[in-house]
């Protein structure tokens, strides 16, 4: 088998003298590398049945010494314990190593090298040693037999140890292959962004100084190795985890099911700290703009898309800022309320419809503007068992009435209860104004308390509408996760609206103080910016620093009860970490951190926007107090994602998703406000002296009408997306037409 071997191997080296010879113009190491990494696959095939004999041999003597009754005759040595599935490579008998496509030299005990970790899997203290196991054979395992061929190394077993801890990687032909089977889009040479095809890899060198781990992305390696690993699914005769009581079904994600009965505690991504540090040093200058294709070869494109949209509209706030200066310098004596109403409408229209133009242009070049949502059912749903209609699979069934009558009968009730109390708020605080200005006067300072208490009362509430929010959610039992997260966002919506806003539309149109409204606005406004700028940035500090001290002071080891498992696993083959390597560290740092994700920023956005279009036509300020904030919430959003959170999952998105229909609502309703404002100026009932009620009212909504129709025009006269966007896809799809007719 050696000489077989070596002759394989060999091969590939007369390919490429003779490739040169004729004078062909190809890259000249990758032709071999695809050859080799076929060859390795042919040669692992030849020894599976040989391996797979041995690993069940190997689980029937450990599962016998686990009850007591060693096997008679059977040792364990070094040629019987196999490497662990393709993604380890193959052991020799001397422990020589047989290199593997990823360029592997050498390797610990003649394995291939392990590469960064891309995932960290953490079990639970009271996980059976046969279910860890299992879940391991999995990961490890060959795609025939249902595993999902990744590199495993466990940390090494020490006095502090509390559980089992796994890093996962692959090898680089692993990741292009699942890239390949991910439809990942990826630039060519021709400079077409295009579906990536592992057995065209010469196309995607589109710079000669590329090498081939740059033709993914870092957020890209842990978006595959993530799905590598929930992509292992129960076979049709697994309808259990082995040593639990936890059903499967066919085709369940195991390592979901495994988290889900807490199995898996902890299942998150390292930081890479040399990145990140070359990120963060650039990211947190305030004189540099953002690196936002840096942001998102890291983080991915949902973080990515998120830091793009909040430097967009940071820039677009310029022009009402400027505006309101002006308006300020001119001041409220002249006629200028009107104009800003229709200003506004205008400029808020634009912006969104210019934003989804530069959503569009990263999609494009980050790949992900052809993706379409897998309707497959997400981690939390839960059903009894019964066939799919469509895959006559068994798959979790959650009658659809059953979620209609949790939306509109207790979540409904429940929203309505939380506006009740919002409203109630909001009359009790004008209740107080109104005895503390009998008892010292309209110009005392204490008439700002009520005013102040409020602004803290919302900016804490939106913490627990947000838990509120995602309670409810989970009990409705959405199938997707698609649909699990436009509910949640529809949910915060409507409380977040009420919640900072009610109080605004009743001293508009009830009370009708304009003056008051201007003070409230800007009161809340400031105040709740502040508030949350100290949360958001408070919290995740003082739980890192707590963390790290619970940790090193309160930590219980679990040494001896773990010793046992671990040499299970170590004559399964199943390697460690070196004891110094600083990933063991970085990981008893890292896990302790708060968890981010772009929800609470976009929602925090989402507010301040209300502030700004829907009353700020009377109180011209707020623009700018909207820049101010982003400005310095940009570099402390940038520090804090880089020093007191988790890395966050990468996740591919074309756009903001349900919060662009968000924005646009509140640019819709911003219409009503303020032309209601403009009904109720003082300015405006001067100059329709001659109008008598009626004809005054109808003057409005006719005015209305036309401001809806203007957004209308502008919707339709600004494409979503830029020229050159449509044709690089005309283009594209043009050369995949032609590839496919030459190809039959």
């Amino acid at each position: 088998m050696d000489d077989v071997r070596d002759k394989m191997i060999g091969f590939g080296d007369d390919e490429e003298e003779i490739i040169e010879e004729i004078g062909i113009n190809r890259k000249p190491t990758i032709p071999s590398l695809r050859q080799r990494n076929s060859q390795l696959n042919a040669l692992e095939s030849m020894h599976h049945n040989e391996e797979q004999e041995k690993m069940d041999e190997i689980r029937s003597v450990l599962k016998d010494r686990r009850k007591g009754k060693p096997k008679k005759g059977v040792a364990f040595d070094a040629e019987m314990v196999p490497s662990g599935g393709s993604g380890d490579g193959l052991r020799k008998r001397g422990g020589g190593l047989l290199s593997s496509s990823s360029g592997a030299t050498g390797g610990e005990d003649g394995q291939e090298t392990f590469g960064d970790s891309y995932m960290v899997v953490e079990f639970s203290e009271e996980a059976s040693s046969e279910s860890v196991q299992w879940i391991i054979d999995k990961i490890r395992g060959k795609k025939v037999d249902g595993g999902a061929e990744l590199l495993v190394r466990k940390e090494p077993l020490t006095k502090e140890t509390q559980s089992l801890v796994l890093h996962i990687s692959a090898t680089q032909m692993k990741f292009l292959e699942i890239a390949d089977d991910m439809g990942f889009m990826k630039r060519s040479k021709t400079g077409i962004i295009r579906n990536f095809n592992v057995a065209c890899l010469d196309d995607f060198f589109y710079d000669e100084n590329m090498a081939l781990e740059d033709i993914l992305t870092p957020a890209d390696r842990q978006i595959i190795i993530k799905y590598a690993l929930e992509n292992i699914r129960a076979a049709e005769h697994e309808h259990h985890i082995p040593g639990t009581k936890i059903q499967l079904y066919h085709g369940q994600s195991i390592i979901q099911a495994a988290q889900h009965k807490e199995i898996i505690t902890n299942f998150y991504s390292l930081h890479c700290k040399p990145r990140l540090r070359t990120l963060r040093h650039v990211w947190i200058k305030p004189t540099k703009h953002q690196p936002i294709d840096e942001i998102r070869d890291y983080f991915g494109e949902s973080v990515g898309m998120y830091f793009s949209f909040l430097g967009f509209y940071t820039y677009a706030l310029v022009v009402p800022t400027v505006l309101g200066l002006l308006q300020m310098v001119l001041s409220e004596e002249t006629e200028t309320v009107p104009f800003f109403c229709i200003f506004y409408v205008v400029w808020m229209k634009v912006f969104l419809e210019l934003w989804k133009r530069k959503s569009s242009a990263h999609a494009y070049r980050w790949g992900t503007i052809t993706m379409t949502n897998l309707d497959e059912p997400r981690v939390g749903y839960y059903g009894k068992l019964g066939r799919d209609p469509i895959t006559g699979k068994l798959t979790p069934q959650f009658p659809k009435w059953k979620t209609y009558v949790q939306m509109y009968f207790v979540t409904a009730p429940i929203i309505i209860l939380c506006i009740s109390i919002a409203a109630f708020v909001t009359i009790f605080q004008f209740y107080v104004e109104e005895q503390l200005a009998e008892s010292f006067g309209l110009d005392a300072l204490v008439m700002y308390v009520p005013s102040i208490v409020n602004a803290v009362y919302i900016a804490l509430s939106t913490i627990l509408y947000d838990r509120l929010a995602t309670f409810l959610t989970d009990r409705e039992n959405h199938r997707t996760q698609s649909q699990y997260e436009r509910h949640r966002v529809n949910k915060l919506i409507v409380l977040e609206f009420v919640n900072n806003f009610l109080c605004l539309f009743y001293i508009a149109f009830v009370l009708q103080d304009m003056k008051m409204l201007k003070t409230q606005l800007m009161m809340q406004l400031i105040v709740l910016q502040f508030v949350q700028n100290v949360l958001e940035n408070l919290y995740p500090y003082l739980k890192k620093k707590v963390g790290l001290m619970t940790t090193r002071h309160f930590t219980k080891s679990h040494y001896d009860r773990l010793e046992r498992d671990f040499e299970e696993l170590d004559q399964l083959g199943v390697l460690s970490l070196d004891g110094d390597d600083p990933r063991i560290v970085r990981n008893r740092k890292e896990n302790i951190l708060e968890e981010y994700n772009t929800y609470d920023d976009y929602l925090e956005l989402y507010i301040q926007f209300g502030y700004v279009v829907l009353f700020s036509s009377v109180a011209p300020m707020t623009a700018f107090w909207a820049i101010l904030n982003n400005v310095i919430e940009i570099r402390l959003d940038a520090y804090k994602l880089c020093s007191f959170f988790k890395r966050p999952f990468a996740r591919r998105t074309k756009n903001i998703g349900a919060w662009q229909l968000a924005f646009e609502t509140l640019a819709v309703i911003s219409i009503m406000t303020n032309c209601g404002i403009l009904y109720l100026s003082p300015q405006m009932r001067e100059l329709a002296t001659n109008f008598s009620a009626e004809a005054y009212a109808i003057a409005f909504l006719v005015i209305e009408h036309v401001l809806l129709g203007l957004t209308w025009f502008i919707y339709k006269a600004i494409p979503d997306t830029p020229l050159w966007v449509r044709v690089a896809l005309a283009k594209a799809d043009y050369e995949s037409r032609q590839a496919l007719k030459r190809e039959d």
